[in-house]
């Protein structure tokens, strides 16, 4: 089947041109001579620095495809929040991470994944500039920058580099970057202030803000401004969504589960968000220039988990595990069970009294930017300092401490089944609080002047330094930590790096037609060594109206903190294993079915290597009337010694555990690794796996951007726009005989939030402007996903869906094994009422578009099927769980 059968969206395209391609031509004539003038206006524009190089150019179109969006493009999107727009994006795909996943590690944070290579590929700058991730790293390892603490009134534009850019700033860019590049100066007063709520009546949103600018660069020699806002939105419970919840799949041939989901849970969590910012810019003499801008950013969000739950099946096994204690010590309680002294046998019970779990996060992060430029012996200079430290709360309540259980049920204090007070309940779950940060700090040295002047223009040099310090100080409640408490998220890392880097930048435009770019950069970490990175890009034009460019780039990953660090997590669930040895031990011969169970705890790793990676663009862009943009781009991106759980992958590291690291310890001895089992009931009752080097990840396919500029005369402007993206290949490979295609599948379920990799993703818009009324309307498409995961042992719908099927799939398969695409329309509109005065309003998902079932999906709230959760996947169908949702909003500039 062709992409275009599986996409509605290039029929809609094809469509939109047939209709306005006659005024497409009626505007030839005009364009021509448009087209002169416009010349003439970029060549008298300064040059600039554009994201994925360091060096000023006055022609903004590099080699490498960059996806442009301005404060206009992102109002028209109707969504109130920056990551809300730039989880929507068509590159961003599998890892992504939002507010609404309430089991991710992340837990109150969101972040890119550009190309779906987690978000430890994609590097998020400020101006440019790196800012400390966010200090919860996802799957307790990978950092990220948490784009929800960035308001959008600030932001006067947002460039994302859909090419692979170590070579230009270092780790973590080897998927991309997203540059978030906020105003640098605003005149007059402008306030804002916005209310939404869902069409359900839940979900209600406020939002107040203001800017004050003052000065004129020009004018005064200094200039700046002042922003300020403050955001706040409620809860979507799921009973209140009761379609995405339930047990009952006996309508599917599938089992009832009889689970009773939480009434508490949530689809959408309470968030808040300020924010406090300011930039100051001054000339100086001799033309040199200094501008420093400061910002606090904070939010909260709030989690809601399950009930609580003691059993015997198993054991309990808690651990003494945290910074003071990385080597984790399991902790025994009564024979690793609660003991009801009524009974004297262990406890098997929900804690219906009890509220349910909760998570708080509460995120201040803290920015200073200082940048010095000018003019020094023929070159351009720049030299910056930042300071920047986010810092995170962490509330956990609700929670059972087992030591405070055992005391209660001995002191008569708390009866199982009985009548107790509320202070005994109280007693039981003492409330946990810890404060982790992550600090990165660092000063920049830019230079570039041209060197000589080529037939297609100057031949230019760029050269920089770069000094960074880092530290990571990542902790969960001393309860945790000590074992009297557990939960199913936790981790801890602590961790310094510093780096020094030096680079080179050059572009030689050789001829007219002809532009050869190339960069190189040597980074060294104090953590394990040096990484060079080169990257080569070509451009070149044939005819005036057609570009063709194409890039090759090395990029890296350097350990971080957790990984190298003192750190430690609870890495999951197993795939579907079986233990080998004690199969030998008690069943000689036959076939082993003696699954693997037990806890795994993360460890760091040894002598770790940097992830590297490589990565191809190749492309065109086609613009034969100003009014009409079209680019192709062909994109290869391949990641090889990615760090890696082991006990995440395959048999191997249960059959010789030595190999990799591995430390499995069994219930007849649980302080000693890889004992021999003694019995038939010694199972494996905890791993511990280390960080390693395994494998490689791989990803190909095409991005498309279609814009349109119509002049309609009396009936308004008229400007579709198209962007998509087509996935051809996502393979991960763990060795000899294990390389899976994950591309249209739920795989790699152990990423982040278990999100799916779709193969289509894409956003058709029109907006319309004509006078002072403008509306948009944008269609957003998301393809299907078959429920399966090669890579966890999970090939087939069958083993995927064995708790909702575990007599196996019904006679001709069933519904649930694809989950179905997803499209909603959004309508976004404002009215300029007067000189200072406008109106909006936005509704998202119109059509009420309910969320598809995704019977597979872990993300979601309550933990998915499995547990009597959500059925539905809220990395990418977040919407259909709100349903409709109206924002009205109004500005007044003076």
């Amino acid at each position: 089947m062709t992409t275009a059968a599986r996409s509605p969206l290039l029929p809609l395209a094809a469509a939109l041109l047939c209709c306005f391609a006659p005024a497409l031509w009626a505007q030839s004539a005009a364009g021509d001579g448009a087209a002169g003038e416009g010349g003439a206006e970029k060549a008298s524009l300064g040059r600039v620095t554009v994201t994925g190089s360091n060096l000023r150019r006055s022609d903004g179109e590099t080699p490498s495809p960059v996806q442009k969006l301005t404060a206009a493009d992102i109002a028209r999107t109707g969504y109130s929040t920056l990551g809300e727009v730039l989880q929507h994006l068509s590159a961003n795909n599998m890892g992504s991470l939002g507010q609404a996943t309430p089991g991710a590690f992340g837990a109150g944070g969101s972040g890119i994944s550009l190309r779906g290579m987690t978000v430890g590929a994609t590097l998020v700058l400020i101006d440019g500039h790196r800012m400390a991730p966010y200090p919860l790293p996802d799957d307790g390892q990978r950092d990220f920058v948490d784009i929800a603490s960035i308001p959008v009134e600030a932001v006067e534009r947002v460039e994302v580099l859909k090419d692979g850019a170590s070579a230009i700033y270092g780790s973590d860019a080897m998927a991309g970057v997203v540059n978030v590049i906020l105003k640098r100066s605003h005149e007059g007063t402008l306030l804002q202030g916005e209310i939404g709520s869902a069409s359900r009546g839940d979900g209600r949103m406020a939002k107040v803000s203001g800017i004050r600018g003052f000065g004129n660069l020009d004018r005064d020699g200094v200039a700046g401004y002042l922003a300020a806002g403050f955001r706040r939105q409620g809860a979507v419970r799921l009973s209140d969504r009761a379609a995405l919840g339930g047990s009952d799949w006996t309508r599917y041939g599938g089992e009832d589960l009889g689970l009773v989901a939480n009434p508490e849970l949530q689809v959408a969590p309470e968030t808040r968000s300020y924010s406090l910012l300011g930039k100051l810019t001054a000339l100086l003499p001799q033309d040199w220039t200094l501008s420093a801008a400061a910002s606090v950013l904070g939010s909260r969000a709030t989690q809601v988990g399950l009930l609580n739950w003691v059993s015997p099946e198993g054991g309990i096994t808690t651990f003494d595990f945290g910074p003071g204690h990385p080597s984790p010590l399991p902790t025994a309680l009564n024979g690793t069970n609660v003991i009801d002294p009524a009974t004297g046998a262990p406890v098997d019970y929900e804690f219906g009294e009890l509220p349910a779990q909760r998570s708080r996060t509460s995120t201040q992060s803290q920015r200073v930017v200082a940048e010095l430029s000018g003019g020094l012996a023929g070159w351009d200079v720049q030299a910056a300092l930042g300071l920047t430290r986010v810092a995170t709360q962490l509330t956990l309540k609700n929670f059972v401490s087992l030591p405070a259980l055992q005391a209660a049920l001995d002191g008569g204090r708390y009866v199982i089944g009985g009548s107790n007070s509320a202070e005994a309940l109280a007693s039981l779950t003492p409330e946990g609080r810890s404060t982790s940060t992550n600090t990165l700090n660092f000063l920049s040295l830019r230079a570039s002047r041209d060197l000589a002047r080529l037939d297609g223009g100057a031949l230019a040099l760029g050269l920089g330094l770069d000094y960074m310090k880092r530290s990571l100080d990542e902790h969960f409640p001393d309860g945790f930590a000590s074992g009297a408490q557990a939960s199913n998220i936790y981790a801890f890392g602590v961790g310094k790096q510093t780096i020094t880097a030096a680079y080179v930048e050059l572009a030689a435009p050789l001829t007219r037609q002809l532009e050869v770019d190339a960069a190189a950069r040597v980074d060294h970490y104090d953590t394990y060594g040096s990484s060079v990175t080169p990257k080569v890009g070509v451009k070149y034009v044939p005819v005036k109206a057609l570009t063709l460019r194409g890039t090759y780039a090395g990029g890296f990953r350097a350990p971080n903190p957790v990984e190298s660090g003192v750190s430690g997590s609870s890495a999951g669930y197993l795939p579907p294993l079986v233990d080998t040895a004690l199969c030998t031990l008690v069943k000689p011969g036959q076939p082993c079915d003696i699954g693997v169970g037990g806890t795994q705890l993360q460890l760091p790793g040894k002598d770790l290597r940097p992830e590297k990676s490589r990565s191809m663009t190749l492309g065109f862009v086609f613009e034969p009337l100003p009014a009409m943009n079209v680019s192709l781009d062909y994109y290869d991106i391949k990641i090889r010694n990615q760090i890696v759980s082991v006990g995440l992958f395959g048999q191997g590291q249960i059959n010789d555990p030595a190999a990799y690291g591995t430390k499995l310890y069994r219930v007849n001895s649980p302080t000693t690794p890889n004992a021999a089992p003694t019995s038939a009931d010694d199972t494996i009752l905890y791993g511990t796996y280390p960080f390693i080097n395994l494998g490689s990840a791989r990803t190909s396919g095409l991005d498309l951007d279609l814009r349109l500029a119509l002049d309609g005369g009396a009936w308004g402007r008229f400007t579709p726009q198209l962007q998509w993206t087509h996935m051809i290949r996502y393979t991960i490979d763990r060795g000899p005989g294990q390389v899976y295609e994950l591309a249209g599948t739920h795989g790699p379920s152990f990423v982040s939030t278990n999100t799916g990799t779709p193969r289509e993703r894409g956003a058709l818009s029109l907006n319309w402007a004509r006078g002072p009324v403008e509306l948009t309307g944008t269609l957003n498409y998301l393809s299907g996903l078959r429920v399966e995961d090669a890579s966890y042992n999970l090939p087939d719908c069958a083993s995927a869906l064995s708790t909702v099927f575990p007599n196996g799939l019904p006679a001709g398969g069933s519904p649930l094994c694809r989950v179905p695409s997803f499209t909603t329309v959004n309508l976004s509109g404002s009215w300029q009422v007067g000189p200072g005065l406008s109106l909006r309003a936005a509704v998202t998902n119109v059509f009420d578009r309910r969320a598809p079932v995704d019977a597979f999906a872990s993300g979601s709230t309550g933990g998915g099927v499995s547990s009597g959760g959500a059925h539905y996947n809220p990395s990418l169908h977040q919407e259909g769980a709100v349903g409709r949702y109206l924002t009205l909003g109004l500005s007044y500039r003076f």
